[in-house]
């Protein structure tokens, strides 16, 4: 009787026999391997074996589209497919048949360039038991290649080839943050010993084909160390683990854990963090993070995210949050989460809709959530029908259902002007540009017609710049620079460099047009297009990098760099800072002439300079003070005083320099105060003053409260600090307030840490009474981003593993005379804490500018966040649990959650590729069909929850075959499709 293993392997053997003679798809051929492998589970290798021993071609590109979705799948590791392809290269280096060995050889660079790909993109390996098994792996293939050196007659062209692919993997595994660690530390001595043996020899063959990659890998090889004198008469085959601790390397692999679980508190701390400060809601990352959490169970997905959209609005209510927060999260309710949940509804079918989702998520809210809210102003039942009203223009419900979800007649209507198309936006205002003005308007609509609005702006704005239509974007710029509540809801659409780069970029290469003969509209234009940068890089506290601009000699990298004080000019310079010294002191004014010899750009990066040259002359008393004053009156012209960001910009840093003996403050005050508070001023130029003191503003007061300090009996400094208090407008950035800094530095019994760990608790026990209308409890992200910037992100981790521990540590003091309900409420409590602890750390921060944007991995990160610090940990956690085991399972179990919440799933890929391109392929497949009258029924099966029958799915349930079976159903259409994969052309 044939033996588990023996089935499983005649099992594996037919489904790839069939799927490589059918020329199976890779999404049929997945499906079909997950069901096989839970049926017949086998060991990786043996699945690598079985499957090359099922190909009769030698160059079949499905075997490398096979191999790599095992890979992604995790079926077959890294160290499996290395060494079954040297079984293959090494039998290929003896073989006598040339061309074969050639076959086997480019078979081997094919799987290998997959490993490469799997350690650059996917960041494997994951552990340092991995690593060092690959490392295992790799000591045949180097010790091939020596035997091949000694025998030149073995060196034949394709295992030069491979040797070249193989040091590619070498290289690029070498740099991984888990080798490095190992690298950087102790390897043990037998791996050490054989790669100092076999690398020298392989580097130095490597010389001869790629010079380049052999000298990194020599640079490698010196920089871990591996290299010195080795005892030739040791042997190093297989006994190199002989000195490695196995249980140091698996430890993190062999804690036991529980089923992952999502909380409501979970998802309520990560939509909090999303829209504390600028908004962080790129729709990519919503989707990767839900999908990941949620595994493809997208009923609880949209449930569960409904739920805590409303749960943040009602606590911003309730702490309460300043108005343009809950009017920004409002705007987030019911004009982004709608189109949100217009994308999972395409995976979701009778009888589960978005209209039932959405009852249940209100039913959780509770009815006393939405009537006991008459003291606000009815802020929350507001938000509840305009959602509603959303979702009915967006066709997610019918909108007779709206007056049974409110249990009331509804006050409103859908809007008059229906679904916004951006398309036809766009359109609309390229025949009449006067409709920019009523869309940006509109941007504060609450009706679920914002983000199509937020496009059309964008793309607007984007082919004016590519234009170079200044005029139009100058009305724009204007508009937007006045209204950052506005640039607010935007943000909730966009990020910041889809917008900011093309303005960037426009001013870089800012010409003024020829035919142009006044300079002022040049000057001008230019200034609102940059004043809009300015006001969004004060607002959102942005870096160079939001708003897409790396190169130093760009304007604007040079401007953020360089105008906070006055620096040495070049001749150049000098030059044009003499003609504006005369043209503003000395001469009757500003004309074209000085104008065209100096662009825009060039006298934005001259103020700083200015200022400080022109009040220095006024101190010697080389300048009269009157005419001081006059001449910076013209910078209150419309087209000159956007320049007054950086000229205000150096008062401030000037007045933090005055101390109690402070001959120059009797010129600098008056010369402020014509600037801040002039006599008059036009209308055009008062709105766009009014805009530069709102960027200067607090900065600006802080320096004058300490001349006030020192100088007390000065009566012009209060008049100047009343004015700049009336501009002081909020930043859209995380910072706390001094109030609730002072709340959580007292908090008894250990200040930030305690009121941080007090947070975790409410948290935890909200999720935990099983009430489904019980209110959130308050919170705000603002609390874990202000002890990571003053504690530390590892203090911070600290606090709350400590949290996790102690309650785990009442578990099992309790256990032994706890009841059973007692000694589960527990369990489940650890598990909430787990969940809510991982939804924190995984959670979007513009403290930690990598996780929202790429381009900020090539600057110095400003401090190490929470995903580095238990990182850190999970790398130590062996050590960790020879004095603290408990602690030590704890960061392990946080980690595997914290990974599985933050990576971008091949899941998520598949979703989207199903959403976008299911109907044109089911088409297809119904086309190739008809020639032989057969329609295919595959598809999506039954979305993305796995309902239904898919193509993968046993219709018999028990044989394996019907598996294969129901996979074949649509092979014979994919040959209609077999030239278009992505994979044919390897």
């Amino acid at each position: 009787m044939p033996t588990q293993s023996e089935i499983g392997k005649r099992r594996w053997g037919e489904f790839f026999t069939k799927c490589l003679t059918t020329r199976a798809e890779f999404s049929s051929f997945k499906e079909g391997a997950e069901e096989l492998d839970k049926r017949s589970p086998l060991e990786g290798r043996s699945i690598i074996d079985l499957l090359l021993q099922s190909s009769h071609l030698k160059l079949d590109p499905r075997l490398t589209m096979y191999v790599e979705v095992l890979l992604k799948s995790g079926k077959v590791k890294i160290e499996d497919v290395l060494g079954c392809t040297f079984a293959l290269v090494d039998t290929a280096a003896n073989a006598q048949d040339t061309a074969m060995s050639n076959f086997d050889g480019a078979r081997g660079i094919a799987f290998i360039r997959l490993l490469i790909d799997e350690v650059s993109e996917n960041g494997s390996p994951k552990t340092r038991l991995a690593a060092m098994s690959i490392m295992k792996s790799l000591i045949p293939w180097l010790s091939m290649f020596q035997r091949s050196s000694e025998t030149p007659s073995m060196l034949a062209e394709h295992l030069l080839d491979i040797g070249d692919t193989l040091g590619q993997f070498i290289a690029t595994f070498f740099n991984s943050i888990i080798v490095q660690g190992i690298l950087g530390g102790q390897p043990p001595k037998g791996i050490k010993a054989s790669f100092a043996r076999y690398l020298p020899s392989f580097t130095s063959l490597l010389s001869q084909s790629n010079v380049q990659l052999a000298n990194t890998l020599d640079y490698l090889q010196k920089q871990a160390g591996l290299h010195g004198e080795v005892d030739v008469e040791q042997p190093l085959n297989d006994g190199v683990f002989e000195e490695v601790d196995m249980s140091t390397l698996s430890y993190q692999e062999n804690v036991p854990d529980t089923p992952f679980i999502t909380t409501r508190a979970g998802l309520y701390v990560y939509t909090n963090a999303m829209l504390t400060g600028r908004p962080l809601t790129d729709d990519a990352a919503i989707f990767d993070y839900l999908s990941a959490r949620y595994n493809g169970d997208v009923a609880t997905l949209v449930i569960d995210f409904i739920t805590a959209s409303f749960d943040t609005l009602q606590n911003y209510i309730n702490r309460p949050e300043p108005e343009r927060s809950i009017t920004l999260l409002r705007s987030f309710l019911v004009n982004k989460l709608p189109t949100i949940l217009n994308y999972y509804s395409a995976m979701m079918y009778e009888p589960l809709t978005v209209e039932a989702c959405i009852t249940q998520a209100l039913e959780r809210i509770g009815a006393a959530a939405f009537s006991s809210f008459t003291q606000t102003f009815g802020v929350l039942p507001e938000a509840r029908q305009d959602f509603l009203f959303a979702c009915a223009l967006h066709q997610l419900i019918p909108e007779q259902s709206i007056e049974r979800l409110l249990g009331d007649v509804p006050m409103q209507n859908l809007p008059e002007c229906g679904r916004h198309a951006k398309a036809n936006l766009v359109i609309q205002c390229a025949a009449n540009p006067g409709k920019i003005q009523d869309l940006i308007g509109d941007l504060e609509n609450m009706d679920g017609n914002v983000g199509e609005i937020v496009g059309a702006l964008i793309e607007i704005i984007q082919t004016l710049c590519i234009s170079k239509d200044s005029m139009t974007l100058k009305s724009i710029c204007n508009t937007l620079s006045q209204k950052p509540q506005t640039l607010d809801v935007m943000m909730l659409f966009a990020q910041p460099i889809t917008l900011l780069q093309p303005l960037c970029q426009l001013l870089d290469q800012w010409q003024a047009h020829e035919d142009q003969g006044e300079q002022h509209p040049v000057y001008d234009e230019f200034g609102s297009v940059f004043l809009l940068v300015l006001v969004m890089q004060h607002h959102f506290n942005l870096q160079e990098y939001d708003l897409g601009i790396s190169d130093a000699n760009s304007f604007v990298f040079r401007y953020l760099r360089e105008s906070h004080a006055s620096h040495e000019l070049n001749a150049h310079e000098n030059d044009l800072l003499g003609h504006w010294i005369m043209g503003l002191f000395l001469t009757e004014g500003i004309n074209d002439e000085l104008m065209s010899t100096c662009s825009p750009k060039d006298f934005h990066l001259l103020v700083t300079t200015l200022f400080e040259q022109s009040l220095r002359a006024c101190q010697a008393g080389k300048l009269g003070l009157e005419t001081l004053k006059g001449g910076f009156e013209y910078l209150l012209e419309p087209f000159l005083l956007p320049s007054l960001v950086s000229g205000l910009g150096w008062f401030t840093r000037r007045l933090w320099e005055i101390d109690r003996v402070a001959p120059g403050l009797d010129t600098l005050l008056p010369v402020l105060q014509a600037l801040i508070k002039p006599p008059s001023i036009s209308g055009e130029s008062a709105s766009l003053h009014a805009t530069v003191l709102s960027i200067v503003s607090k900065p600006l007061q802080r320096s004058l409260a300490h001349v006030q300090k020192l100088h007390p009996r000065r009566a012009d400094t209060e008049p100047l600090l009343s004015t700049l208090k009336r501009h002081v407008q909020p930043q859209c950035h995380v910072a706390s307030s001094h109030t609730e800094l002072e709340a959580w530095t007292s908090t008894p019994s250990g200040g930030i840490p305690t009121a941080l760990r007090q947070s975790l608790q409410s948290l935890t026990q909200w999720s935990s009474t099983g009430s489904l209308d019980a209110p959130p409890p308050g919170y705000t992200h603002r609390l874990p981003l202000a002890a990571i910037r003053m504690l530390g992100a590892k203090a911070v981790l600290t606090a709350l593993i400590d949290e996790i521990v102690e309650q785990q540590a009442a578990f099992i003091n309790i256990t032994t005379t706890a009841s059973t309900t007692t000694s589960t409420a527990l369990i489940n409590t650890i598990d909430i804490l787990l969940d809510i602890t991982a939804s924190l750390i995984s959670a979007p921060s513009a403290t930690d500018p990598a996780s929202i944007n790429p381009l900020a991995a090539n600057y110095p990160k400003p401090q190490l966040s929470l995903r580095d610090a238990l990182q850190a940990d999970f790398n130590d956690a062996y050590r960790i649990s020879k004095t603290d085991a408990p602690r030590a399972a704890i960061i392990v179990r946080l980690f595997r959650r914290v990974t599985a919440q933050t990576a971008r799933s091949a899941q998520q890929e598949n979703i989207v590729s199903d959403v976008d391109a299911d109907q044109m392929l089911l088409d297809l497949n119904q086309a190739a069909a008809v020639g032989d009258g057969t329609a295919v029924g595959g598809g999506m099966g039954g979305g993305v929850g796995g309902r239904g029958e898919g193509a993968g799915q046993s219709a018999g349930g028990t044989d394996i075959d019907n598996v294969v079976a129901g996979v074949m159903e649509e092979i014979e259409t994919q040959e209609f499709l077999a030239g278009s994969g992505s994979f044919m052309g390897m």
